[in-house]
């Protein structure tokens, strides 16, 4: 049998949902049919980590393009073009996919020049809004409505960002778009050490009694972690003993640790960085927070639920469909610091939500759900493999 040859492409493989999918797509998708997949990734910026122990651990070549960063340069951008387009006459691709924004502008323009059957976008957030000035934001929406019109199929991973891309920015129209939710091995979250969950629990604690509220992302302007600060801050007096502990890293982390300092919250925030050892650090926690102005469906939040523990975030890009609305968690609403207190005031309710939504977020995010809608997407288009 022919193999589907499937050229996969993303920006940068650093912490976050994309790299997973990736990864896991390139993977484990031989197992549903004849595919043969090439990876290929770009270039993290400076203040990002690249997700090395996860390349490692899902066992997958990748093959790196430098040129190819999230920065616009006329540069390095026509440089990445320009391989791509190359890699692209050589090997013939059946099906271009490409994850996130840069990727998918250049990888797209490529494989329609070469005429590649099959070209597929998934948008695992979007930047329409809250990142540019409205104006750069306008010309920005013009060209993924370009790329659309080059597109044979477009992947939202919620709901809500199907009403965005089709109705809302009108990027694309309806029956180019089908909403495929993200997919992950969350088994893996059961593979703990009881033991360190109590080491990092006594770590973090200045009293058994406190409360140790998380926060897991990318330290990035979009994630808002001066409105949290600023609510924690309001709350302080009124709230159950608590810390906030702030997983990850990013190139504000400066910035917000000097906010931190000057909001008086110093005693309050425990910097822990990077951590691989997920599956112990959400037991450690006793509930995950977000109060970002933009997401897609945010990792931290569903493998916080698939273990149990209580999940609180602003509702924006998908997380209200993630939480149902409010049943499976809290959606934080204006004011936020009286939201927020609310939610603190009332953890065993939240986690009571939490551990009724475990079933459910493990069959609707599982990575075997994942790799049956892309094989059955991909096989919707077996007449275009001819060529």
């Amino acid at each position: 049998m022919t193999k589907i040859r499937v050229l996969r492409l993303v920006t940068r493989l650093n912490v976050g949902g994309p790299a997973h999918q990736v990864l896991l797509l390139t993977r484990d998708l031989a197992e549903w049919g004849p595919y043969e997949t090439r990876l290929i990734a770009g270039q993290e910026p400076l203040g990002e980590s690249r997700a090395t122990p996860w390349i490692a651990a899902y066992g997958v070549a990748v093959e790196f393009l430098p040129s190819l960063q999230r920065k616009p340069s006329w540069l390095k951008d026509v440089s990445a073009f320009l391989w791509l387009w190359r890699t692209m006459r050589r090997w013939r691709p059946h099906i271009l996919h490409t994850h996130t924004a840069k990727a998918g502008a250049l990888g797209r323009l490529a494989a329609w020049l070469v005429g590649v059957p099959v070209r597929i976008h998934t948008y695992h957030g979007h930047s329409f809004e809250g990142y540019f000035s409205p104006g750069w934001s306008w010309v920005y929406r013009l060209v993924e409505r370009f790329l659309a019109s080059l597109t044979h199929r477009i992947i939202v991973i919620s709901e809500r960002q199907r009403r965005d891309i089709v109705e809302r920015f009108q990027i694309a129209p309806p029956e180019k778009v089908v909403v495929i939710p993200l997919g992950f091995e969350l088994e893996r979250l059961d593979n703990y050490d009881a033991a360190r969950v109590a080491r990092l629990r006594r770590l973090w604690q200045r009293t058994e009694n406190e409360i140790l509220l998380g926060w897991i992302g990318r330290l990035v302007p979009i994630k808002r972690l001066d409105r949290l600060f600023e609510a924690l801050r309001a709350i302080r007096a009124q709230a159950p003993p608590f810390r906030l502990v702030l997983v990850g890293e990013g190139p504000q982390r400066a910035a917000w640790e000097a906010l931190g300092d000057s909001l008086g919250l110093r005693d309050l925030l425990v910097w822990v960085g990077l951590r691989w050892d997920i599956p112990e650090v959400l037991r450690a926690l006793d509930a995950v927070v977000l109060t970002s102005d933009n997401e897609g469906t945010p990792v931290s939040l569903i493998e916080a639920l698939a273990c149990g523990t209580p999940v609180a975030a602003t509702p924006v890009g998908g997380i209200p469909d993630l939480l149902e609305e409010g049943k499976w968690g809290w959606l934080l609403t204006e004011p936020l610091a009286e939201s927020l207190l609310a939610f603190l005031q009332h953890l065993p309710q939240a986690r009571q939500q939490a551990q009724a939504s475990q079933a459910y977020i493990r069959q609707r995010y599982s990575h075997l759900r994942l790799l049956a809608d892309i094989h059955t997407l991909y096989q919707s288009f077996a007449p275009n493999f001819a060529a």
